[in-house]
């Protein structure tokens, strides 16, 4: 006997109101139901509330090989996404006649000039959806001039999650060529999480397999800022490393993180930002001396400074440096996303979605994307294998009210083509951190 609720999944399906993947969805919407108020209604396939993953990244080497007529630079690097960054909470303005942003961080603009407006206006302008219009809540942990691409990151956010809510009219290669018009760093973040970046950063070639998440390393950032133009006016052209990039590539994703010599860990703006600020120099130099650690060098034009591995006395170490006035330590790890998923918050588990015991297939908390994935494409054998005790109905109408009236409350809301979720609770209790506040997913869809 078919469950209650998965005859109306299964009802829904059949009849056309209810795409399976509202209900257990692609890994992608899956590992993003981490809002504590998440509403999903569809157009289409697209679901109208969107709560995404923003990472930050890190340069696992920074050539700077030449500066450009035009003033610009080109550089060669080896990007990686990490997990930490911030969560873009993105849905459809139905009613308003432009888009609708905020942002918990302050100092950050929340006019035109933010990435993440001009992204969702860009999205318009290319896909010629001009009437669609959207509410941005950005919640921030990313610092700014950190080296760590935050923005971005918000920015190729912003891009991936208006594709969806339209309905994505357009492909991740249009996403890719599209994002060079708005800065330097946001093609890569379309990648799989591993990139070889050229040009002023915008020239992504993708690395296919991206390397293995979850290496471990501690991001470590001091209260001071370096704006990248002021990096560049200070570059000592020569001393710049004379090592080929594309060796460089080709030595990091033979050997790996750990295992490439430290002598191959090289950016070229080092030396800008360290002659800038000499107190920079100083961290890393103490950070060189703590044992665990694996390489140690400063992300993009700084000021952030990333360690590979984990110190051998962890509560040492964070009572050293992050306890430290003027300095925050944020720990992290290396993240991949799956090909058609966005990425995953790491500190976030899968949302749960309870069944009857009837159904073996179901999502369970602490899934991988893939093993998600699997679930969801069980489920969908399942439901062709059951369309045929699915009655018909005339019309948009699935099941009129008093052919409801023995089902569940899930049933009954979907009647006359209309479906939604519960709204996903949240505990009261949150994770407190510096510069982190972590929602915690209760149920979803009980």
């Amino acid at each position: 006997m078919i469950s209650t609720k998965l005859f109306a999944l299964l009802l829904a399906v059949a009849c056309g109101a209810a795409p399976i993947d509202g209900f257990v969805s692609s890994s992608s919407r899956v590992v993003n139901i981490q809002k504590s108020h998440l509403h999903a209604t569809t157009t289409g396939s697209a679901a109208d509330t969107l709560s995404l993953f923003s990472p930050c990244k890190i340069n696992l080497f920074l050539r700077i090989i030449r500066k450009r007529p035009d003033g610009y630079h080109d550089l060669a690097s080896l990007f990686q996404a990490v997990g930490f960054g911030d969560t873009l909470n993105l849905s459809l303005n139905n009613y308003g006649k432009a888009d609708e942003f905020t942002c918990n961080m302050e100092g950050v603009p929340t006019d035109s000039t933010n990435l993440v407006l001009r992204a969702l206006e860009l999205m318009r302008e290319k896909t010629g959806k001009t009437s669609v219009y959207f509410n941005a809540d950005l919640f921030k942990r990313v610092p700014a001039q950190a080296g760590l691409g935050g923005g971005s990151a918000n920015a190729a956010t912003a891009m991936w999650g208006a594709n969806e809510l339209m309905g994505r009219p357009a492909t991740l290669d249009q996403l890719i060529e599209w994002s060079g018009e708005l800065g330097s760093d946001i093609t890569f973040f379309l990648s799989r999480g591993t990139a070889y970046c050229t040009g002023r950063g915008e020239i992504m070639t993708p690395i296919d397999p991206p390397l293995p998440s979850g290496a471990k390393l501690s991001i470590v950032k001091p209260n001071l800022g370096l704006s990248t133009p002021k990096v560049f006016k200070a570059l000592d052209y020569d001393q710049l490393s004379s090592e080929d990039p594309e060796m460089l590539r080709d030595l990091f994703l033979r050997e790996g993180v750990v295992n490439t010599d430290d002598k191959y860990y090289i950016n070229d703006l080092e030396q800008p930002a360290f002659d800038c600020l000499p107190e920079l120099k100083a961290l890393k130099d103490e950070l060189l001396e703590v044992e665990g650690f694996d390489h140690v060098m400063m992300s993009g034009s700084g000021t952030s400074i990333f360690c590979i591995g984990e110190p051998s006395d962890k509560d040492a170490f964070m009572k050293k440096f992050d306890e430290r006035d003027g300095v925050s330590v944020f720990n992290a790890a290396f993240i991949n996303r799956e090909e058609g998923c966005w990425f995953q918050d790491p500190s976030q588990p899968l949302a749960v979605v309870k069944e009857s015991e009837e159904v073996a297939a179901i999502i369970e908390e602490g899934m991988t994307a893939e093993e998600a994935e699997k679930v969801r494409e069980s489920r969908l054998k399942a439901a062709e294998e059951r369309k045929e005790m699915i009655p018909a109905k005339s019309g948009n109408q699935i099941v009129t009210k008093s052919e409801a009236s023995g089902f569940s409350k899930g049933l009954k809301s979907i009647i006359n083509g209309k479906r939604r979720f519960e709204e996903a609770r949240v505990g009261d209790g949150y994770k407190q951190g510096k510069g982190a506040v972590h929602p915690t997913p209760s149920t979803w869809l009980e």
